[in-house]
């Protein structure tokens, strides 16, 4: 695994994912239609400029240093906080039952883990 700058603004910087050569997230986004990637893409140029959201219906801690951005048509982009006002995006999804949320979750954690010990914790 490694982390990929996807972009830097005033305030905060993205990464993502990458494994097996793969940006989960950049393909999830590559693959919403066009007013779904708007949204998104809203959302991330807010946070570049601004930091996260504090409002739960766009930002919401899921416990375990894993948060969800969300937007009203349901696409879901969980990431968790790096370095140096960072968010670090791991996949995106469209809105599940808890069930299923659960283990995106736990895919979101076992990424966290990795950015870890490649990072030496910090």
């Amino acid at each position: 695994m490694i982390i990929d700058k996807l972009s830097s603004g005033k305030i905060f910087t993205l990464y993502a994912v990458v494994e097996s050569g793969r940006c989960l997230v950049q393909e999830f986004i590559d693959s919403l239609e066009q007013a779904h990637k708007g949204q998104i893409l809203t959302l991330f140029n807010y946070i570049l400029e601004n930091g996260p959201p504090r409002n739960e219906k766009k930002f919401k801690y899921l416990g375990d240093n894993i948060y969800e951005l969300k937007t009203r048509t349901g696409v879901r982009i969980l990431c968790f906080f790096g370095k140096q006002k960072s968010l670090v995006l791991t996949h995106g999804f469209y809105k599940v039952k808890r069930a299923q949320l659960q283990r995106e979750k736990e895919k979101a954690k076992n990424f966290y883990k990795n950015y870890l010990s490649i990072t030496n914790g910090e």
